[in-house]
């Protein structure tokens, strides 16, 4: 096997949606919306392709990063469907190995957030096993919320959903649901929605939430939505979408309408959107916290496990 560095968008997009882990978030523009350095490498060979990685560097390229609001990239495995299970489990062990110290020599640290379709975690577990000195892996479980849109039906969808959503969905019944553009009025709401909180986000944050919407719309990869109620607009929100699924990223509220219902009926819209689309799934993006996560699981999806896996290497370990 060899660890190439690929240059071409194309390339990279197709072999991201050949596989099992590709998302949005390793797609070539999203890459491009962080703003930082990015290195896109190809394991195998490229004629013969086995699994991809994302790797986000910071300013001196010795770490390898996990940018905010990216929650899946790391290895993404290009395997023959036609292997069996003890032989793919073995190539996939094999390639995740070969991955691993790879990226161990290049890079001083690493932060990588894989997919909740990566399920072998033992080459990073047993990495430096008897020489736990020069780094070891530390493994986060995180979990996010998937919802099975091949078994949605837009008839029957809205009663299984908890009580309470039904009851919103029934006060925002009228209210007024369409595609935006307003990019600036969104992180007007996006400021507010955190502001409520007492939580003044950066320049710096700010900036790359936009960045992310502008690319997503500009690219079609991304929906802004926007829910006006009679007292006015009360919520918006961007979806991501690549072949498999679309993803719920941002939600920006009114303080002041923000018990309307207008983010259940907003939430509802895009699923039904997504599901018209022709997208297998809809991804909550993480369930990780106690109030946003209960407000994902009362949509009716099933929990998925994922993990955040990290690395310093010995020399560093005390600096």
């Amino acid at each position: 096997m060899e660890f190439l560095e690929l240059s071409d968008d194309a390339l990279w997009d197709r072999l991201v949606d050949a596989s099992p882990q590709g998302t949005v978030f390793s797609q070539s523009g999203f890459l491009r919306s962080l703003g930082g350095s990015c290195r896109r490498y190809l394991i195998g060979t490229l004629h013969q392709p086995l699994a991809l990685c994302c790797a986000v560097e910071d300013d001196s390229g010795e770490q390898l990063l996990a940018p905010d609001y990216t929650p899946y990239q790391g290895i993404l495995f290009l395997g023959d469907s036609s292997l069996l299970p003890r032989q793919r489990l073995l190539s996939e062990f094999r390639i995740t190995e070969f991955a691993i110290n790879a990226l161990t020599q290049r890079y001083r640290s690493i932060a990588m957030p894989l997919s909740w379709n990566f399920t072998d975690l033992r080459p990073f577990l047993w990495h430096n096993y008897h020489e736990s000195e020069l780094g070891v892996f530390t493994v986060t479980p995180r979990y996010t919320a998937v919802l099975d849109l091949t078994r949605v039906d837009g008839e029957t969808y809205p009663a299984q959903l908890r009580a309470c959503r039904r009851q919103e969905l029934r006060k925002g019944a009228d209210y007024i649901v369409q595609h935006d553009t307003d990019i600036d009025r969104f992180m007007a709401l996006y400021e507010l929605t955190f502001a409520r909180q007492q939580i003044i986000l950066s320049e710096t944050r700010l900036a790359l939430v936009r960045r992310i919407v502008v690319a997503a719309l500009e690219q079609g990869y991304g929906r802004l939505t926007s829910c006006t109620t009679p007292k006015g607009m009360a919520s918006m929100t961007l979806f991501l979408f690549d072949k498999q699924r679309a993803y719920y990223l941002f939600a920006a509220n009114d303080p002041d309408l923000r018990n309307t219902g207008a983010a259940s009926r907003l939430m509802v819209d895009n699923i039904l959107y997504a599901r018209q689309r022709g997208l297998a799934e809809f991804d909550f993006v993480g369930v990780n916290s106690p109030n946003r996560g209960d407000f994902k699981l009362s949509f009716n999806p099933e929990l998925k496990l994922y993990f955040d896996v990290r690395f310093t290497r010995g020399e560093y370990l005390s600096s």
